[in-house]
């Protein structure tokens, strides 16, 4: 029996070529088993031909690979690595050098620490200088804050000294217990926001005069200047004592040109009136004032009243009811005192004389020679 692994194709010829194998099918006894013996065909080894060139191929591609590209990446890695060896190289030399410079530079540890103490006794000698110089400074802001402080309470205590000036000139010449209470106030704070104890005696001495002063009554100064300028207008228009009634004084209801008996009896009736007046018989009659003596008067009457006012400005009992006495004295001896509108006057003025003015107002100098003595003198 002859087998074949490889089949002939269809278009092969039909003798067989020189590559190809024959199975020669040898003859045996039919009792024996029988071998088969293959043999390989042409075809087998062309494709190990072909695999043998592929190799071989590959191995020329390779060596071609790496003599082209990885042999000249190798050789500049190389040189870079060269490169950069000798930049180290270069660097070690520079620290080498700059080693020697240092080395040159060193100096023995003697030297080192005579250099180190001088340079610590330097220190020494600016530390001191600088505290010295920071005691100075010290000492002269010191002196300097003391100086200031020595300008202003001396400055504080003149302006006290000022106030109870103006205390006493209140109350000794314009007799005006609120402006004297108000320096001694105004003095007191002063003194207060100085604290020195060197002035506590003048303080106490300046809240007594105070408490005094506050003591003393005080009167309304607005109302009685207000009623004595009421008056000092009403004078002018006072009938006077021995005026004679005029026409005009006695009510007359005829017309002007009434020639009627009725309006000549009233006016027979005025006339009567008039030369019958009674006179005071206890004593002698005054004369008539001219009409330039009256205004006299009245000007004398208002002159007295205006000094009244003044002197309630000014605190001056004395003066004020000296005032009020004269005019009350002249009004009475040369106007009608019968009338009304003098006898108001009268009651009215006679109402003011009974207000009292403060005109003696306590002493306030007290505390003023305490401060001077605290001064020194000053």
């Amino acid at each position: 029996v002859m087998t074949d692994k490889s089949k002939p194709e269809a278009n092969s010829p039909s003798e067989p070529a020189a590559s190809e194998v024959s199975v020669v099918e040898n003859t045996v006894p039919a009792t024996q088993p029988q071998a088969v013996v293959v043999q390989k065909s042409g075809k087998g080894l062309s494709v190990f031909a072909i695999l043998m060139s592929l190799i071989a191929l590959a191995g020329t591609g390779f060596s071609l690979y790496n003599g082209q590209v990885l042999a000249p990446q190798k050789e500049g890695r190389l040189a870079v690595g060269v490169a950069e060896i000798g930049g180290q190289v270069d660097r070690l030399g520079d620290s080498i050098q700059r080693l020697q410079v240092a080395q040159d530079e060193v100096v023995s540890r003697d030297v080192l620490d005579a250099k180190l103490s001088e340079a610590a006794n330097n220190t020494d000698v600016k530390v001191r200088e600088i505290k010295q110089s920071q005691k100075e400074v010290s000492s002269l802001v010191s002196k300097l804050n003391d100086d200031l402080s020595k300008g202003t309470n001396d400055y504080t205590v003149s302006e006290v000294s000022q106030l109870l000036k103006l205390a006493n000139h209140s109350v000794n010449f314009s007799k005006d217990a609120s402006a004297a209470i108000n320096a001694l106030t105004l003095a007191d704070a002063q003194l207060k926001e100085l604290a020195d104890p060197r002035y506590a005696t003048v303080r106490q001495a300046i809240n007594e005069e105070i408490g005094s002063l506050e003591a003393v009554t005080t009167v309304d100064v607005e109302s009685i200047t207000g009623r004595l300028r009421a008056l000092e207008k009403a004078i002018p228009s006072l009938p006077l004592e021995n005026d004679t009634p005029s026409l005009g004084d006695v009510q007359v209801d005829a017309t002007e040109g009434d020639t009627s008996f009725k309006a000549e009896l009233k006016n027979l009736w005025v006339d009567l009136v008039a030369l019958l007046k009674p006179q005071r018989i206890d004593q002698a009659p005054k004369p008539l004032l001219a009409p330039e003596q009256r205004y006299f008067l009245d000007q004398n009457i208002q002159l007295q009243l205006a000094k009244a006012q003044l002197s309630v400005l000014q605190n001056r009992g004395e003066e004020y009811q000296a005032s009020l006495a004269s005019a009350e004295t002249l009004i009475g001896s040369y106007y009608d005192g019968r009338s009304q509108e003098v006898s108001s006057l009268l009651e009215k003025l006679r109402a003011l004389k009974t207000t009292r003015l403060a005109s003696d107002l306590p002493n306030v100098s007290k505390s003023f020679d305490l401060l001077q003595k605290a001064r020194g003198g000053r």
